[in-house]
């Protein structure tokens, strides 16, 4: 079994390397995952996880839960770089599918498995590897369906996602089980020499298939993006052409006021504009910012006035107000911008001196004379709710100096740029003097930049930065290598399981030459053991009967020393001639016919001559020694028989003596089987139960016995066979073959063989029916009532002290009833003694009909009678007999044609349980109550009271 931490200590820390292995093991995985990272070809935990519970049980379970938390927060805070109350489920979701797949996965193993294990047989690598499929169900299957229910999987991803969670478990199972029983499993003797045999070729194709996978990944990530190079190439270019485009159309609006010698009113810079816009409507508005002193506002606002009724120059104030601007020496209004529209008529007049981001820009656009755009700026035209860029151009006009601008709002400016690609890119727009984000749109935040370009636009430095996204990736994911690799991980799978099979049988055949070889020692020595100490001579010989190998016994036997035997004539040494001392011809020598029939032969009648020229009887067994299908020699085993001949003999005589015993013996013997068979039996027997002795030996002691004898007949037998008697005498009937009955004195003894088995049954049978018959007389004259059968007082008197005796511990009452018949003097003087019998057997009948079985009916003499109730369930049931054998005596007694009516006396004496009162006084009781009963009127009873 697995070593068991032999202290709390040492279980903690298993748990706790357990806890490390599992976030190394799953970091390691995770790293062979396919962009964009959820689909790893191995994940090595799950495999481990279900190994280590198959070696130790549910006790691994705490640790894996705990490792696998960890993981995936780890990976959750990697992805994101925060705690989240969802990363944390994700977490708690994945942790609890682990461990349900590992507590799954190693009690089913230990199932098909069983543990410890060398795992080497084929049908058990062919098992594991038909159940590791199904044993990774349950992660992938729980695991998944937790992220799609909490919306972190579209519908489209589950069965990838499914698939993927499902193959890395499994391939994961499949390399680490063999990996953690090299260094956990028992047997350990074989477990550890698999590290140089399993663990390390499957180490090395291992690490030379993650080598083929990363060179591969590489080659297949270069080909996955050379879409994305186009695409991000072509989107650059057409950033590149749109921000240019802005500066010559603020170049050519310039003109307007440049070279036209004359006011320019709204209506024309609407005329002018408007081709523009119309060419270029991701533009939001083109705006003519004049610049106007302090000494030029008045004339200024008057003349817009006329033009633009309400116009004036304004600032913003608080809650989106606008005010009147405060005075300074310039100001720049925004005087005309197109389109018209309500959401631009509100910053109409709107100063932008008043705000140092644009007064800057200005100013520098006039000090650069050229175009020149803001830093990312909120834009009032939104009521400062939308991000945007002002690109100004400086003129310097007829009436005025000024400057015409652009209004880009990022999200249409290059939102419409970059929306088409907007699923599949991940793109940052920065602009470099302040590092600010001019324009985003990222839906992976932990992209890398993988295309990045730098833009010069209205004298700023930007750079654009392009990544591919999550979708991307998965659009123009490659298989190959992740298939590559699923396909070599599950190959050294199979390699690890052949060497398993071929350790293994490697092993079981060193075992197995190991064991044949000192079996064989053993045997050598086992045999010369045998052979040493066996109680019969043995001799070998060669195909031509030379003797090549005695044991002492056949040398004590034959009298002859080994040097003596060795290489000579086994037939000529030793059986040459006969019992009679006649010559022993070869040819008919019968254990030399062994060598030419190729036959055993096993004979008792054999003469061996000792060296001393002495005959020996011997109990011979001769067995052929074949090898290549012919004879090669020949094994003789004999033993001396002499003194078992002159024992034969004797019990030869035994047996006669015994015949005769028990032939002419005066009473019934026969020997019975185990199973009740009489196998041997005399004719004193055969007598008594009146069969023949053939009928008899062919029936079974339990066929003749009596039916209400038998039980007690085995109990007694099955007493002498636990060995708990060695004999038992009793009484009982045998159903002759006439069927009459005849009562026997059974004697029983049980033979036993010198280890005490029982062999069979001795029975001595003597006829007592003539005996028992005389008893059966004397007990009923001295115990019955002569005329009517039923007890008399002695026999009344010994139950009731029976039933008196139990009265101060029982929980029922008893009663005693006195009966007398009325009349019965004048019955016996009027019609006779004849008649007065009669009637007192027709009272003891119908008394007997009136009792209860168990109660007693005894005759005292005379016309007396006593009826004993030993168990009484109420107190009235005394009565309740009394009365029923008054209502027996309704009906009249038929006497030689003449009815005659009868009348009783009855008196009744309940003795209570636990009452302390004496047979004596009982009887005394009842006969009062039945004088009562008489002087009341007689035919009735009484029940009698302190």
């Amino acid at each position: 079994m697995f070593p068991r931490p032999s202290t709390h200590s040492k279980g903690i820390l298993f748990s706790l390397a357990l806890v490390l292995i599992y976030i190394i093991t799953g970091k390691l995985g995770l790293m062979l995952a396919v962009p964009p990272g959820y689909a790893s070809a191995i994940f090595p935990p799950a495999g481990i996880a279900i190994a280590v519970t198959y070696l130790i049980g549910r006790r691994a379970l705490p640790a894996i839960f705990c490792g696998s938390l960890l993981l995936n927060l780890w990976v959750g805070y990697t992805a994101s770089h925060h705690w989240s109350q969802l990363g944390l489920a994700v977490a708690m979701l994945i942790a609890v599918a682990s461990s349900v797949q590992a507590w799954c996965g190693g009690t089913w193993l230990r199932r098909i498995i069983t543990y410890p294990t060398t795992l080497d047989a084929p049908s058990d690598v062919v098992r594991f590897l038909l159940y590791a499929p199904l044993i990774c169900l349950v992660s992938a299957s729980l695991s998944v369906t937790g992220l799609f229910m909490l919306g972190l999987l579209d519908q489209h991803s589950v069965l990838a996602s499914w698939v993927s969670w499902w193959v890395g478990d499994f391939l994961g199972l499949i390399v680490m089980l063999p990996f953690t029983l090299v260094f956990l499993g028992q047997p350990r003797p074989l477990w550890r020499r698999r590290l140089q045999t399993v663990a390390v070729p499957m180490l090395i194709l291992f690490a030379l298939l993650v080598l083929a996978f990363v060179t591969a990944s590489k080659w297949e990530r270069k080909e996955s993006l050379t879409e994305f190079d186009g695409m991000a190439s072509q989107l650059s270019e057409q950033l590149r052409v749109r921000l240019e485009s802005q500066e010559a159309v603020l170049a050519q609006i310039s003109a307007l006021f440049t070279y036209q010698q004359s006011d320019i009113s709204q209506a024309d810079f609407r005329s002018f504009v408007k081709v523009t816009l119309d060419k270029y409507p991701m533009i939001y508005a083109i705006e003519w910012v004049p610049k106007i002193r302090q000494a030029e506002r008045a004339s200024f606002v008057a003349r817009m006035q006329a033009e633009s009724p309400g116009f004036d120059i304004r600032e913003p104030g608080p809650a989106e107000q606008w005010l009147t601007a405060k005075i300074r020496p310039y100001y720049f209004p925004l005087t005309y911008i197109e389109p018209t529209t309500a959401q631009t008529q509100r910053v109409v007049g709107f100063d932008l001196a008043a705000l140092d981001n644009r007064k800057m820009t200005i100013l520098q656009a006039f000090k650069q004379n050229t175009a020149v755009v803001t830093a990312p700026i909120q834009l009032y035209l939104y009521s400062g709710h939308e991000t945007g860029l002002l690109l100004m151009y400086p003129v310097h006009g007829y009436r005025y100096d000024g400057v015409v601008q652009t209004v880009l709002v990022n999200k249409d400016f290059f939102g419409a740029l970059f929306a088409r690609t907007a699923s599949l890119l991940n793109v940052q727009l920065v602009e470099m003097e302040s590092q600010a984000v001019v324009y985003a749109a990222v839906t992976d935040a932990q992209s890398d930049v993988v295309f990045s370009r730098d833009f010069k636009f209205g004298t700023k430095h930007y750079r654009l930065n392009i990544s591919p996204s999550h979708r991307y990736y998965a659009q123009h994911r490659g298989w190959q290598s992740w298939s590559m690799l699923a396909v070599g991980i599950f190959c050294i799978g199979l390699v690890g399981s052949i060497l398993l099979i071929g350790t293994g049988f490697t092993a079981r055949v060193l075992a197995q030459v190991n064991e044949k070889t000192l079996a064989l020692k053993e045997s050598a020595v086992r045999f010369q053991e045998i052979t040493d100490t066996l109680g019969e001579g043995i001799y070998v010989t060669d195909m031509h009967g030379l003797i090549t190998f005695t044991n002492p016994e056949a040398r004590r036997l034959l009298g002859w020393e080994q040097g003596a035997l060795l290489g000579k004539s086994a037939h000529a040494l030793l059986h040459y001639k006969k019992a009679d001392e006649s010559p022993h011809a070869e040819q008919d020598c019968v254990l030399c016919q062994v060598m030419r029939s190729g036959q055993a032969i096993k004979t008792s009648d054999e003469v061996f001559w000792r060296c001393g020229g002495q005959p020996i009887y011997m109990d011979v067994t001769s067995v052929p020694i074949i090898r290549d299908g012919k004879v090669s020699g020949a094994v003789v085993v004999f033993d001396d028989i002499s003194s078992r001949k002159k024992t034969e003999s004797a019990l030869r005589a035994s047996e006669k003596s015994f015949r005769e015993i028990m032939e002419f013996a005066p009473i019934g013997m026969a020997i019975v089987s185990l199973e009740g068979r009489f196998t041997k039996v005399n004719q004193a027997l055969c007598n008594i139960v009146g069969y023949t002795n053939e009928a008899l030996v062919a029936t079974t002691f339990q066929e003749i016995t009596h039916a209400d004898d038998l039980a007690k007949d085995l109990e007694y037998v099955q007493q002498l066979l636990d060995g708990k008697i060695n004999a038992y005498q009793m009484e009982k009937r045998y159903i002759r073959l006439d069927q009459a009955v005849v009562w026997v004195q059974l004697s029983v003894s049980i033979f036993r063989d010198d280890e005490d088995a029982p062999q069979y049954f001795i029975a001595q049978i003597e006829d007592i029916t003539a005996r028992k018959h005389q008893y059966d007389e004397v007990t009923q004259e001295a115990y019955f009532d002569a005329l009517t059968g039923l007890p008399n007082r002695r026999m009344l008197l010994s139950r009731l002290h029976q039933v008196h005796a139990r009265l101060p511990h029982a929980k029922q009452a008893a009663a005693l009833l006195f009966l007398d018949i009325d009349h019965f003097k004048q019955i016996n003087d009027t019609l006779g003694h004849d008649v007065g019998d009669v009637i007192l057997k027709e009272v003891s009948t119908r008394l007997q009909g009136s009792l209860r079985q168990g109660d007693t009916v005894s005759r005292l003499g005379g016309d007396e009678f006593v009826m004993l109730l030993p168990e009484l369930t109420q107190r009235d049931d005394a009565e309740h007999v009394a009365q029923k054998i008054l209502n027996s005596f309704v009906l009249p007694v038929q006497v030689n044609e003449r009815s005659i009516h009868i009348g009783v006396s009855i008196g009744v004496a309940v003795c209570a349980a636990g009452t302390q009162v004496t047979v004596t006084e009982w009887m005394k009781q009842a006969d009062i109550a039945m004088y009562e009963a008489k002087g009341a009127g007689r035919n009735g009873y009484h029940v009698y009271s302190e």
